[in-house]
């Protein structure tokens, strides 16, 4: 099974079936984005925190403006 966290609509936090998709609007919609953010609105990372580094590998790759690819931000972040 090959599994690419970083292909938009793929779930992340498998504990509150949370997308990267659904991380990207979010930090897409704050001014102050975070992984904390994730676990305010989605509770990631409360329970067996496994998706919090894929998560922050996902902050700072869309901070840096390589994630999402460019054929995938033109698609709808909400999933």
């Amino acid at each position: 099974m090959d599994w690419d966290f970083r292909r938009l609509g793929v779930n992340i936090c498998v504990c509150y079936q949370v997308t990267n998709a659904q991380a990207l609007a979010a930090w897409q919609a704050t001014d102050q984005p975070s992984v904390e953010q994730l676990g305010r609105l989605f509770h990631c990372g409360h329970h067996c925190a496994m998706c919090v580094p894929y998560f922050q590998s996902l902050l700072q790759e869309w901070k840096q403006g390589t994630w999402p690819p460019t054929g995938d931000a033109c698609r709808n972040a909400s999933g």
